[in-house]
């Protein structure tokens, strides 16, 4: 995949979906994590939608998904699907008012310049949400000590909050909020607290000034 390291996801979509719906509580703490900071109407975008897990539920009729497998299952929950990446996006200027990415910025190779165009596609004020695995979390490093044996983040390389909040200054936004949620991986409900550092599903909301 051009501008891309390499996207585990072009096989196995199915088995990667099936995850969220084998731990539903789970997802549930990571969701509304997500919609504790994602606004809640608008003409809203998500990048890297994969299988539309978290489209589907906030709202968002499009997203970006260079992953054909994924982006079939995204289309059959409704989602407009773009066959593209996330270093080049097919998309004019100033065009919607928030848009997601979630935990996909571990696969780009360039992260600064996919939050550029992230940027760019953003209206003034616009909202930019990101969802990722944090590196500084303490199974953030349980993660990072096992990825060798993990398909899907094998090839990642994960990021602490420090780096994203670089990255997104670096891109223009303006880091607002955070919040975060998993501090442990059995499958119960965990609520999203204020910050960074302790739950590895961390969320930041930016905004474009």
């Amino acid at each position: 995949m051009e501008n891309t390291r390499v996207n585990p996801f072009e096989t196995g979509a199915e088995e990667y979906d099936s995850w969220y719906s084998e731990n539903g509580e789970l997802y549930r703490s990571e969701l509304d994590a997500v919609k504790a900071l994602f606004p809640d109407d608008g003409n809203n975008i998500e990048i890297g939608v994969g299988t539309g897990v978290f489209a589907s539920k906030l709202g968002i009729v499009t997203g970006v998904e260079p992953a054909e497998e994924m982006a079939k299952i995204a289309e059959a929950r409704g989602i407009e699907v773009i066959r593209s990446v996330a270093e080049s996006l097919p998309i004019g200027d100033g065009i919607y008012d928030a848009a997601l990415m979630a935990t996909v910025e571990c696969f780009l190779s360039d992260v600064t310049g996919s939050f550029r165009e992230i940027y760019r596609i953003l209206k003034e004020d616009g909202i930019f949400v990101i969802a990722f695995l944090d590196l500084a979390s303490p199974l953030g490093k349980v993660y990072e000590e096992n990825k060798n044996f993990d398909k899907n983040y094998k090839h990642a390389t994960f990021h602490t909050a420090d780096e994203i909040r670089g990255y997104l200054c670096d891109a223009g936004f303006t880091p607002a909020e955070e919040v975060q949620t998993v501090f442990e991986l059995g499958n119960v409900y965990q609520p999203a607290r204020p910050g960074t550092g302790e739950g590895v599903f961390a969320v930041i909301k930016a905004v474009k000034k």
